[in-house]
């Protein structure tokens, strides 16, 4: 059953109960001993479990009738797995995964699905600096394309956010016109300095909870070579919107294959681990498209868990989250934690 954990995975988690108060995440802590096991997911209220198969029933990826409603005091995780060659497994069950919650296992698995289906909402965010003027027709190309293929009409939405000097939301806002995106996409026009993180806050804005009553699978894909230059928010303000909105960070590291130790690239790495997401290389035009083509078959292979935490407050406070998988040689990647919620004041 979910246990403890340390290792990273896409994971995204949902209150009922949403406000944050301010603070920095603390590093990942080191593993610790197994937890005791999770109870059963049948197990408990029945009543409080609607919609919520056992982890031996899990969902199919085709199955549309499967949704998910904001429970309180509930995380719900997204997740994916890698085996030793790169490999992604999507063939886990609950007993295959532990799970530690702020040091302490949950005390209840809610659901659990292989391959989940939850709705998609994605923030594509496209650095249109002067840096990247000589390739940007490319990146919209594959940029639409991706959209293309992996957007589903009826259940997923997307939006572009266009950053060079300032940030700009284009077109419509959240959509499930994939036509609609296509033609955002392909107006772009590149000129300025690069505010990439602005761009981050106002991705994270738009994806917080607040504005979500089912549970989805938020995700920020970044296409920069991560040198931040114009921005009015620092680095710590977007890992921290980021991580208040749920949402895993995919970043396409378009530096120039002539520099051999990009500055921009340690900065992609420490936005992508903290939010369990991963920087893949498109520092060519053909590594562009296989990145895309990686970012794909992520979200088709994730896993969705929902759990109770074991003494929740409603203090603000951050929590981490570690998990591992009991197979040899997997690797899962996850956010390092999660907000409490604030408490509510009486008026």
């Amino acid at each position: 059953m979910l246990k403890i954990i340390s290792i990273g995975v896409v994971l995204c988690f949902g209150f009922s109960v949403l406000g944050y108060s301010q603070g920095r995440p603390p590093a990942r802590p080191d593993s610790g001993a197994p937890g005791r096991p999770l109870p059963s997911p049948n197990e408990g209220d029945a009543e409080t479990m609607e919609m919520r198969p056992p982890s031996s029933e899990l969902a199919s990826e085709d199955d549309a009738s499967f949704t998910i409603s904001k429970q309180v005091d509930e995380v719900n995780l997204i997740l994916s797995v890698t085996d030793s060659k790169g490999r992604f497994v999507d063939n886990l069950t609950a007993d295959d995964l532990n799970l530690l919650d702020n040091h302490k296992p949950p005390i209840k698995l809610n659901y659990f699905q292989a391959r989940t289906n939850l709705p998609l909402s994605v923030i594509l965010a496209i650095d249109v600096s002067s840096s990247v003027r000589d390739r940007l027709r490319f990146e919209q190309r594959a940029a639409s394309v991706f959209l293309k293929h992996i957007m589903r009409k009826d259940t997923d939405e997307a939006a572009i956010v266009a950053f060079g000097s300032s940030v700009q939301e284009k077109g419509t806002g959240m959509t499930n016109d994939a036509n609609v995106l296509d033609s955002t996409i392909r107006s772009l026009q590149a000129g300025g300095e690069t505010a990439m993180y602005d761009a981050i806050v106002l991705a994270g804005r738009k994806l917080r909870p607040a504005k979500r009553k089912a549970i989805v699978r938020p995700v920020i894909i970044l296409i920069t070579d991560g040198v931040d230059t114009a921005s009015k928010a620092s680095l710590r303000a977007a890992e921290e919107a980021a991580t208040r909105s749920e949402a895993s960070i995919f970043a396409l590291d378009a530096n120039s294959i002539y520099e051999t130790d990009p500055k921009g690239r340690k900065v992609l790495d420490k936005l992508t681990h903290e939010t369990g997401g991963l920087v893949l290389s498109a520092r060519e035009n053909s590594d562009l498209k296989d990145a895309f083509g990686t970012i794909e078959k992520i979200l088709r292979s994730q896993y969705a868990i929902g759990y109770a935490p074991s003494e929740l407050e409603a203090d603000g406070s951050f929590r981490s989250i570690d998990v591992h998988a009991n197979k040899h040689g997997l690797m899962v990647h996850a956010r390092n934690g999660y907000y409490a919620p604030r408490p509510v004041v009486p008026r």
